[in-house]
């Protein structure tokens, strides 16, 4: 009975530390704002509501890591774990239940998540860690790093994409490509519009975010020395099968370019068309379609609603692709057999797994080296928008309508 009433008495306190409101002690109360305030919120409540604030605090978090790396299945978080010897296993509630630990060094500097693969797990996995109050990720940086399709005209397998701009190209009518108007190239066609390539006239809001690009030159200023593995003899062979003008030709490099989210994978010139369109058109041609993945668009929109409660800082993501594959074929096979049959010859993924790390090492190496002089205040904040559609974290976007 004692110990039962020394336990509640415990979770009573815990509950008050962990709620603002209940704190009378503390500055951070519930604020009561006019609905006219925020009348840009399109919900049921009307202009003579009143609306309840809640600031969020981090009130006894443990851990106040420096970098998190950010990865989406195992083959990708394996070389940050075993070389950064982060074998601190902290079990964060409503993570994957195929990945549900969050992964640390020594001294809970450097930590890594893995989200599981596509929208809705990286959604849930990022909206859980940044509500966890086992964490502190005010000032915490992101490094997502993670595998995709490429595209053979600005990359190679191997290569290392940095992203300014991620675009969630699944949010599109598809009509039956058998049957469109002779006069499509193919059957997408933009939310309330009757024909391919107008901008859409809804808009959901997760269709295309922009990142700091200070940071992101950062980045890829640091990993400039380092040497990429080029893969095996028959990923060379086969990367040669493509236009000798194509990056899909050469050796893998880090290129700065955008990145393309979809749940589904698309394999031909037709679909890919159809995708850059997307990415060029939403962003008032200001993105450069080069890498897909099942992911991105999903983790930043968790980020950015993290971001505007101020429980992360939206400055501070970094959004890197490795090129495991093409999202389309060289001359001599079409779709369908390279689909099904080219990927094995591509012998890619080994490499890229490597460039991925070997890429992103000395970002996160840098953050944990300077961080009084360079990190902690950020020396490297935005001079470009950054944010989504919506403009929800401020500024004033360079994109939409």
């Amino acid at each position: 009975m004692k110990l039962r009433t020394v336990c509640s008495a415990l979770w009573a306190a815990s509950l008050a530390a962990a709620n603002p409101i209940s704190r009378k002690e503390s500055n951070a109360t519930a604020s009561v704002s006019s609905y006219s305030q925020t009348a840009s919120i399109a919900d049921a409540a009307s202009t003579t509501d009143t609306i309840f604030s809640v600031p969020q605090g981090r009130y006894g978090a443990l851990f106040k890591p420096k970098v998190m790396v950010v990865n989406m299945y195992y083959k990708e978080e394996d070389a940050w774990i075993r070389n950064l010897d982060l074998m601190h296993n902290i079990s964060v509630p409503l993570l994957s239940p195929e990945y549900p630990y969050v992964h640390s060094n020594d001294n809970f500097t450097i930590m890594s998540v893995t989200t599981g693969e596509g929208e809705i797990n990286a959604a849930t996995t990022i909206a859980a860690l940044c509500m966890s109050p086992l964490l502190d990720l005010t000032e915490t940086y992101f490094l997502i790093s993670g595998i995709g399709g490429g595209s053979p005209q600005h990359t190679t397998i191997g290569s290392v994409t940095f992203a300014k701009y991620a675009v969630q190209v699944g949010l599109q009518y598809q009509i039956d490509s058998r049957e469109i108007p002779a006069n499509w190239t193919y059957g997408y066609v933009n939310f309330k519009t009757s024909q391919p390539n107008v901008y859409p006239a809804t808009v959901y809001g997760t269709e295309i975010f922009e990142l700091n690009e200070n940071l992101m030159n950062r980045a890829m200023h640091l990993a400039s020395n380092v040497t990429l593995q080029n893969g095996t003899t028959g990923n060379v062979s086969f990367r040669q099968r493509y236009n000798a003008s194509m990056a899909a030709y050469g050796a893998p490099k880090l290129v700065a370019c955008d990145t393309a989210t979809s749940d589904v994978y698309w394999s031909g010139e037709i679909l890919e068309h159809a995708m850059s369109d997307f990415v060029t058109t939403i962003s008032n041609k200001t993105a450069t379609y080069c890498s897909t993945q099942q992911e991105d668009n999903a983790s930043l929109e968790s980020f950015l609603r993290a971001a505007k409660h101020g429980l992360v800082d939206y400055n501070r993501i970094v959004l890197t692709r490795g090129i495991s594959d093409f999202d389309r074929a060289p001359n001599g096979l079409n779709a369908t057999e390279f689909f099904f049959g080219g990927k094995n010859l591509q012998g890619g993924a080994t490499a890229t797994f490597t460039n991925l790390y070997l890429a992103g090492l000395p970002f996160v190496q840098d953050v944990v080296a300077n961080w009084d002089t360079l990190y902690k205040e950020n020396n490297f904040m935005p001079k470009n928008y950054i944010g989504d559609y919506f403009e929800t974290l401020g500024g004033v976007k360079n994109f939409g309508l």
